[in-house]
């Protein structure tokens, strides 16, 4: 399928839907949650005492960020790298790249150094140059950092032989070699996300896309009906409804399902050796953890409807429940969001400034992103979005730096872990968004 049919197959509209996802998932969150007598929820928090969001343009400078140049890589006459590691390293809200029609260095003359002097005029702290040569079947690509305060050599250096088609993936590789240059832990460039979208009425499919927003693609199921994806021991699992009108777990390239239940499955965690899958039975949905072929499956939950299972670092579940009269976060049977009236799809994050978990809430019929600490602390919560339509299904990078939602604003978008350096990526928009590797 080309690009094109499967994006205009991506309907805006799944988000008016949300969190119903089918009329058949009697599992989903009644849409207008009843809190119980007495236990009135605080108001969810604003951005900041205005209510306006912060955003940081890294382009624009607007906060101190290590300003980087990245110059037009020799020999690569589509600018495939210079492109995608510029996009890379504004994506990763450390870096404020630099327009390149300010450049004054002689490239040709500067060769494999770099003439400080020059650079420094322009106002870079690094700059990243390279060339690209063939080198038999393959692309070479000689890429390298330097930092304008230390000299004309470089600091880092790589190199990579790749299938033309390999260009972006080593171009992703060397960004985070970079910011393990400078933080001291690997990027997540070249990673991806999955996701499940309406693809016709009644009808969804699992789809992927790059961490940059490049390269969406629907995976083949074994249902038109395709659910709640996650990353797992050796690809993408999803819950699919069958013509018989039970819901089982599947691996995408498989037929056959991953486990049997007595009860509808609708969806699925992994982390480390442990699966997380949510059954339901009986008008109520359990959660069970056991192993990742589905064996020795252990219910964790009691009673009510309990959903969106997440793992922690530390082997710490997440999930939604409305034990409590209406739906919330809980962590190891705790609650820990303490404001707000509906809370739901929550994922880890580990964030280099401290593990933190991610979720949607609504807020005034509004759907925003939120962050709270996993002890579940009140002051611990915070607003990444806000009068910037509606924002769901928020994804966390493996390495914790960024975080991707959808938004009603135009599709799929990321920020920091603050809510800061909003982008959009893709014109894709869906549900149950996963990052593979988190």
């Amino acid at each position: 399928m080309q690009v094109t049919r499967f994006r205009k197959a991506l309907s805006f509209a799944a988000l008016a839907a949300v969190p119903a996802v089918l009329g058949a998932l009697a599992f989903a969150m009644p849409a207008v949650a009843q809190q119980p007598a007495g236990s009135a929820a605080a108001a969810l928090p604003t951005t900041d005492p205005k209510g306006t969001p912060t955003q940081v343009f890294v382009s624009g400078g607007t906060r101190s960020l290590f300003k980087i140049a990245v110059a037009p890589v020799a020999g690569d006459a589509a600018g495939a790298v210079s492109e995608t590691a510029s996009r890379d390293f504004v994506l990763s809200s450390l870096f404020q790249v630099l327009d390149p029609k300010s450049f004054t260095a002689n490239l040709d003359k500067e060769g494999q150094l770099i003439d400080p002097a020059s650079w420094r005029n322009v106002g870079a702290e690094g700059v990243v140059k390279g060339t690209s040569s063939p080198r038999g079947a393959n692309v070479h690509l000689d890429l390298r950092l330097y930092v304008v305060s230390r000299g004309a050599e470089a600091v880092l250096k790589k190199e990579y032989d790749v299938p033309p088609a390999g260009v972006r993936g080593a171009t992703h590789q060397f960004v985070n070699e970079v910011i393990k240059w400078f933080t001291g832990s690997a990027g997540s460039f070249g990673t991806r996300l999955v996701f499940s979208a309406t693809t016709g009425r009644g009808q969804k499919g699992i789809f992927t896309i790059d961490s940059d927003g490049q390269n969406v693609g629907r995976l083949p199921a074994a249902s038109n009906v395709a659910l709640a994806p996650a990353v797992g021991p050796g690809g993408v699992y999803y819950a699919a409804g069958l013509a018989d009108g039970s819901y089982s777990l599947f691996k995408i390239g498989s037929p056959v399902p991953v486990m049997k239940s007595a009860g509808l499955v609708f969806g699925v965690a992994f982390g480390g050796s442990k699966m997380a899958v949510v059954v339901s039975q009986n008008g109520q949905s359990d959660i069970y953890v056991g192993a990742p072929d589905g064996s020795g499956l252990t219910k964790v939950t009691k009673g009510g409807l309990n959903t969106h299972p997440a793992f922690g670092p530390g082997g710490q579940l997440a999930y939604v429940s409305n034990q409590g009269g209406s739906p919330q976060i809980f962590v190891d049977g705790k609650r820990v969001s303490s404001r707000g009236t509906y809370n739901m799809a929550p994922v880890f994050c580990n964030d280099p400034e401290g593990l933190k978990i991610l979720f949607m809430g609504r807020d005034s019929g509004t759907w925003d992103v939120f962050s709270v600490d996993p002890g579940g602390s009140a002051a611990s919560m915070k607003r990444l979005t806000q009068d910037q339509g509606g924002n769901t299904y928020p994804a966390c990078s493996p390495d914790g730096r960024v975080v991707a939602f959808f938004s009603t604003r135009g599709g799929l978008y990321t920020s920091n872990p603050q809510g800061q350096n909003q982008q959009q990526i893709a014109r894709v928009t869906g549900e149950s968004l996963r990052w593979e590797g988190n």
